[in-house]
């Protein structure tokens, strides 16, 4: 399986990891609480069922607090489901958003054991068990790479920022899968020798299958072409907190350069759909009904001329980690002349683009890409005790998002990836690539 590395800062760990290659291997290393389906369905994993309460409230401590909890009943043994705050969580880790909230307010999970299954009075929110991206849970105290029994793979060799070797856990709790006896994740940062190792049979899979070669291998089928619709999106990100974009008619004004539809034909190859500034299009709870946002140069220029701004001159970082990526920052960079501003478009290595600690998270003006199941991943109206009063409140949020927020969210892009013809029981799954890093279903045959 090749990949696009990320160096020294690759991460088995499902709360740090913030690149593909990390993904691949953490999905497959730990099993999640719930499961997406391809169709963004919620299915269940090694939480059976999960019944919050009548009013979403629980006690911690002495405090009664609003949030959606529950009970959740577990497959039987499994044992070690912990709060967020138990792994080892820094605010700069990929994961951050959606652990450090439980920090303070988790208690330690109480287990009750049933015939049928584990009971547990656990503190994760249902937005974990929902959105399924970071319901992982390594066990408390013990070694992330530590085997147990409800693990898909058992990892043999790691060589972080080169390669990692995983074997098929014999005991795994669904009979007879995973169907592959070793599975090894290769860092492979150039598309085009990614794509000739699949060619030539190096690989059997990849991730991030560019467009261009994409368009080109569904005429000539060599290989699976694995195209899913999604609600993925690519974005430029605007730091609300570095000069200029801390004046909020700044990123206004940037909302209104680019052209996107021309950026999806130039930079996707029409793999993708017109975004909206907005994460989560065709999801529950998603704001339909906010206007769409055309290219309005005029006006951008006008709203740069009142915040003192005029021929600004920027650095927009970019990298080939993601497909897509520097042809849609050369586009923008040509667009936004139109408006009147410089934008300088600087390449950043792959297998340092996603490094929290070297480059991602401190950049003023960047681009990222994320997938996701739910809105909720996003937004936080968890209190909301029925789906009514929920619509309304993410409704509002993400009208603040859309006139304030710092994310230009340009497209709505389709999951590509390849695979050799081989290569059996793999779907295109709207949820994340290579069927949603689903390898227990895969076979060579």
């Amino acid at each position: 399986m090749g990949h696009v590395g990320a160096g020294k800062g690759e991460s088995f760990n499902p709360a740090g990891g913030s690149s593909f290659i990390d993904a691949s291997r953490y999905y497959n290393l730990f099993d999640p609480l719930s499961r997406v389906s391809p169709t963004l369905e919620i299915e269940p994993g090694l939480a059976l069922e999960w019944n919050p309460n009548n009013d979403s409230t629980v006690d911690v401590g002495n405090t009664r607090m609003r949030d959606v909890f529950g009970v959740v009943h577990l497959l039987q043994g499994v044992d070690d489901i912990i709060c967020g705050e138990r792994l080892a969580i820094v605010p700069s880790d990929i994961g951050a958003q959606l652990e450090l909230p439980l920090a303070g307010r988790c208690q330690e999970a109480q287990r009750l054991n049933s015939q049928d299954s584990a009971q547990v009075s656990e503190c994760a929110p249902v937005r974990l068990l929902r959105s399924a991206e970071h319901s992982h849970r390594p066990r408390r105290g013990k070694g992330l790479l530590e085997a147990r029994w409800h693990r898909p793979l058992h990892v043999r060799v790691v060589l972080c920022g080169r390669a990692s070797l995983c074997k098929r856990n014999p005991s795994y709790w669904e009979e007879g899968k995973p169907y592959v006896d070793e599975w090894e994740d290769i860092s492979i940062d150039d598309n085009a020798a990614r794509l000739n190792a699949l060619l030539a049979g190096e690989i059997d899979m990849m991730s991030q299958l560019p467009f261009a070669q994409a368009k080109d291998q569904q005429q000539r089928g060599e290989i699976q072409v694995l195209a899913a619709d999604s609600p993925a999106i690519q974005v430029f990100i605007m730091a609300v907190d570095i000069a200029p974009f801390e004046d909020e008619r700044v990123r206004q004004a940037f909302r209104l350069i680019p052209d996107r539809q021309a950026l999806i034909d130039g930079a996707l190859f029409g793999f993708g759909s017109v975004g909206n500034d907005l994460a989560g299009k065709g999801l529950p709870f998603f704001a339909e009904d906010l206007p769409a946002r055309d290219q309005d140069l005029e006006q951008a220029r006008s709203l740069l001329r009142q915040a003192g701004a005029e021929n600004l001159k920027v650095t927009l970082h970019t990298s080939d980690i993601v497909p897509g990526f520097v042809e849609a920052a050369t586009l923008l960079a040509q667009q936004a002349k139109g408006a009147g501003v410089t934008i300088e478009v600087k390449k950043e290595p792959p297998n340092a683009y996603f490094d929290t600690s070297l480059l991602y998270t401190k950049l003023d003006f960047a681009q990222s890409f994320w997938t996701f199941s739910s809105v909720p991943i996003w937004y936080d109206a968890q209190g909301a005790p029925d789906e009514s009063t929920a619509t309304e409140l993410w409704g509002k949020i993400q009208q603040t998002q859309y006139e304030q927020g710092g994310y230009i969210v340009w497209e709505n892009q389709q999951l590509v990836d390849g695979a050799s013809t081989k290569v059996k029981g793999l779907k295109p799954s709207s949820f994340f690539n290579l069927g949603g890093w689903n390898y227990r279903d895969v076979q060579l045959g």
